[in-house]
């Protein structure tokens, strides 16, 4: 990434294993932020922010709420949220996350949902993957 000129900054769960070592080996700067902690940027500061497997219905929703103001805070307008399998009960989706995201103020480009069927199909769980834009104004 250094040779194109392009900056990472990701953030990883060292569990029992040298993660950061290997982001860091890979051109990439490696971070450790807590999901009750704001980011350390600026407002409008960052293009994309991806989340996978960490946002989920096991946050409390006052904190989830919080952490998806805080990544709306420092993507710059025209910013994209690349929300990927967001985990969560059948009944959540429409009546929890679904208003949530509108409240925050993302625009939905991409919205996915899929069944979760490695616990089983009797389970009424599911996963969200999504691209959410910061509008322009």
């Amino acid at each position: 990434m250094r040779e194109r000129n392009i900056t990472i900054v990701t953030s990883s769960m060292n569990l029992d294993g040298p993660f950061n070592s290997f982001i860091a080996s890979r051109g990439l700067i490696p971070i450790h932020v807590s999901i009750s902690q704001r980011l350390p940027f600026f407002e409008n500061t960052l293009d994309i922010v991806h989340s996978m497997h960490i946002l989920s219905n096991w946050i409390p929703d006052a904190m989830l709420e919080f952490a998806l103001y805080d990544i709306y805070r420092v993507l710059r307008p025209g910013g994209i949220f690349w929300l990927d399998h967001f985990f969560c009960q059948g009944p959540q989706l429409n009546q929890t996350y679904a208003p949530m995201f509108d409240r925050i103020g993302f625009t939905k480009l991409r919205w996915n949902v899929g069944k979760k069927f490695d616990r089983g199909v009797d389970k009424n769980e599911w996963y969200l993957s999504a691209l959410l834009e910061k509008p322009m104004t």
